[in-house]
């Protein structure tokens, strides 16, 4: 990868090339990913009204599976940047991490909620600084607070390109919604795809400095 102007293009062409080449399997982790979140909130919803804390451990549940498999699809993306093949399974083979990842979030969380009580513009510098976090724990295996410090070094200089990515990405979802439902999932696994190029980007150009 040539390190040069920030790959605005170069991000979202990645991610469209990546999808088409691994489409089938990509839309196979995402219907498991639906089906699973949806049984599970209809599972929640069934004790809603009749036993609030089995509703709530059904709720508990559910987050901690979305975050597994958030865990997950980032691996997917991972590997699919090295040019590697993936498994559906990949989905759930990153459980080890989901302490660190969930402290991680805690504390990414309330950065952010302060910054954001601060003026509000804070807020939105932190969450852009801090929000490579997840990349570092899944390719790294970093910790909490090293994920989210390391992710302020990654980002350091590129505050005003990370914000114009941010809707460039936007863009590319409305185009997904536009085409309606296969659009958005296909628009869903192209941003993501973007955001992996990006972050390996910022890694590669630290390590050129």
């Amino acid at each position: 990868m040539e390190i040069g102007k920030f790959p605005f293009g170069a991000s979202v062409k990645f991610g469209w090339q990546k999808t088409k080449e691994n489409f089938w399997r990509l839309i196979a982790v995402t219907l498991i990913w639906i089906v699973i979140d949806v049984m599970l909130s209809y599972f929640a919803k069934q004790f809603d009204k009749t036993t609030p804390f089995v509703f709530f451990i059904i709720q508990l549940g559910s987050h901690v599976v979305n975050m597994i498999m958030t865990l997950g699809i980032t691996r997917i993306g991972l590997k699919l940047y090295a040019g590697e093949k993936f498994d559906v399974s990949e989905l759930f083979k990153s459980y080890r991490l989901f302490l660190k990842y969930f402290f991680a979030s805690i504390l990414y969380c309330l950065a952010v909620f302060a910054g954001l009580i601060l003026l509000i513009v804070p807020g939105i510098i932190l969450a852009i600084r801090m929000g490579l976090y997840t990349y570092l724990i899944v390719d790294k295996g970093m910790g909490p607070v090293d994920s989210l410090k390391e992710s302020i070094r990654l980002t350091k200089g590129n505050v005003f390109n990370l914000f114009l990515f941010w809707f460039v990405m936007l863009g590319v979802l409305l185009l997904g919604i536009l085409a309606l439902l296969v659009g958005i999932i296909v628009a869903v696994l192209v941003t993501m795809l973007a955001y992996i190029f990006v972050y390996r980007y910022l890694e590669i150009k630290k390590q050129a400095l």
